[in-house]
């Protein structure tokens, strides 16, 4: 009886590369202007308090492995940002993530991303905060479906509205579209220059040990502006 053997470049074609585990926490920290504490919250839980009191923050989202987060997982997180840029605690985010997650209409797995999203979870989002806020705290829901936008406008779709490209906003004074994007196909979902399959953090690398902006432009044919992107993206770590 004959069987019917896949080979290795066929079953690697039919993974979407958007979910497999890739980042690790720290990069994915870095890439989104994320505290690592918190992403490791949101998708793993973590400790908090002192002994003995200690309790335990559940997680709300689903990580692609227990070490490593997806294309799509970052994606999420770049959404709920938006709401955390905002104001909003991390226990009404938990709620609004499990009312989205309980809505049929919704992917369980990514209730932030989707085309059901676009069409109904931010109207969710919206009703739930109406519940949850205080009306000592109802200033949070001025603008908040505006930042949510400007932040679903730095993720570039496919024809059922998942993410395939992503231009981090990490903060609500940014403008434009970014010249730095995280594209899970190029530099091995590494952040790169738009439109290039340069790695910003070779021109940060660069910069850092001395070349000058100029020089930099000119060697990879970008803009100046790509070029300082490139740089800003990458800020010195603090010492510990």
């Amino acid at each position: 009886m004959a069987t019917h053997q896949i080979s290795a470049s066929d079953f690697f074609r039919n993974i979407d590369a958007r979910a497999m585990p890739r980042y690790t926490f720290g990069e994915a920290s870095r890439y989104l202007g994320i505290p690592e504490s918190t992403l490791r919250a949101w998708f793993v839980g973590m400790p908090y308090g002192k002994l003995p009191d200690q309790k335990w923050f559940s997680p709300f989202l689903v990580p692609a492995s227990p070490d490593l987060l997806s294309f799509y997982d970052i994606s999420s997180a770049h959404v709920l940002l938006a709401m955390k840029k905002k104001g909003v605690s991390q226990d009404d985010l938990r709620w609004i993530v499990e009312a989205l997650r309980y809505d049929r209409r919704l992917d369980p797995r990514y209730p932030l991303l989707g085309r059901n999203f676009y069409l109904f979870g931010r109207r969710v989002v919206m009703k739930e905060l109406g519940k949850r806020l205080t009306l000592s705290r109802r200033g949070i829901q001025l603008g908040m479906r505006q930042v949510i936008d400007r932040f679903l406008s730095r993720l570039e779709l496919d024809k059922d509205k998942m993410p395939v490209r992503l231009s981090p906003l990490r903060t609500l004074r940014e403008r434009g579209k970014g010249y730095i994007v995280i594209d899970p196909n190029l530099a091995s979902g590494r952040p790169v220059v738009k439109g290039t399959g340069i790695a910003a953090e070779v021109i940060f690398r660069r910069k850092k040990s001395g070349e000058s902006e100029t020089r930099l432009a000119k060697d990879y044919r970008i803009s100046r502006r790509a070029v300082k992107e490139a740089i800003k993206y990458f800020p010195e770590r603090k010492a510990a």
